[in-house]
């Protein structure tokens, strides 16, 4: 009697599938492509930020760790979902979505943490000057970074192992922090712009002719401030998707596999886009990106 029902369940699960193939199938192909596009962008993106000199070291750390993970998320996340987004009612579908999803948790959480501790870091090196250099060191960003990974780590495993929803609503707080974090600080980094840079230009002015070290380099940090805001603004329109599903979702609203499907292949294309954002703002790095092609092209 159990068999008989559970053969009837997967095939009415399997004809469901049928009926829906051309849009399961669609999204599977898109996320392979971005699969492909997050792998070859961010590999070229950590070979050009081991080779800039002029980005801070601990603000080159955190750029750095976010590359890694938008490149752990083309090489495992994307594959996964490219396979588990078809839902073909098997054992292996749902390990492997499991897994997809697990791996979901942890990368993005470690992403949009990262995210934020940059806005941080940049807010940080406007209001301490010259304290800057001394107070945001490599090793503490190097234990902030563990602390990232070992939260995202463990809400991935309390989802997986644990409770779904005790993960989901976990990551769902790590999403509005962060966000709210960012914004808090591009918001202070940008009256403080606006109140004191005519102290600031002309401290610097004095400084210069005194023969002294500047605090810093107006003109230079705006534009980097400029071109992590652009990183920070893609991250937050991709994840906007997934923060309303959860937010439907606590609401006991009715799953919508195409809404949700949706979602996760916009939080996948934030690690294709942010290699873009790279080259695009930061000159440096698109300098050597180019000669990282060039090089690789004349193999």
């Amino acid at each position: 009697m159990v068999n008989s029902s559970g053969n009837g369940n997967l095939s009415s699960l399997k004809s469901s599938w049928l009926r829906e193939e051309p849009f399961y199938l669609v999204f599977s192909i898109v996320n392979s492509f971005l699969a492909i596009t997050a792998t070859l962008g961010n590999i070229l993106v950590l070979i050009a930020l081991c080779k800039v000199s002029s980005i801070h070291p601990p603000t080159k750390l955190l750029l750095r760790c976010l590359a890694a993970t938008d490149l752990c998320v083309g090489l495992v996340v994307q594959p996964l979902a490219a396979v588990s987004i078809l839902e073909i009612p098997t054992a292996v579908w749902i390990d492997l979505y499991r897994a997809g999803q697990t791996f979901t948790f942890i990368l993005c959480g470690v992403s949009i943490l990262t995210t934020a501790a940059i806005s941080v870091d940049r807010l940080l090196a406007l209001l301490l000057g010259l304290r800057y250099s001394h107070t945001v060191t490599l090793r503490r960003v190097r234990v902030a970074i563990v602390c990232f990974w070992l939260t995202t780590i463990s809400n991935g495993l309390i989802y997986s192992l644990y409770s779904s929803d005790i993960g989901s609503n976990v990551g769902f707080v790590v999403v509005l922090f962060s966000l709210f974090i960012s914004g808090f600080s591009y918001t202070k980094v940008i009256l403080r712009l606006r109140q004191h840079q005519a102290q600031i230009q002309q401290f610097a002015g004095r400084e210069q002719a005194n023969g002294r070290e500047i605090p810093l380099n107006i003109e230079r940090y705006k534009k980097m401030v400029h071109s992590v805001a652009w990183v920070q603004l893609a991250m937050a329109v991709c994840y906007f998707p997934t923060v309303l599903n959860m937010i439907m979702m606590m609401a006991k609203f009715r799953d919508n596999n195409f809404f949700r499907i949706t979602a996760r292949t916009i939080i996948h294309f934030n690690s294709s886009l942010n290699p873009i954002l790279y080259c695009w703002k930061i000159g440096e790095v698109r300098q050597e990106v180019k000669n990282t092609m060039k090089e690789i092209l004349c193999l």
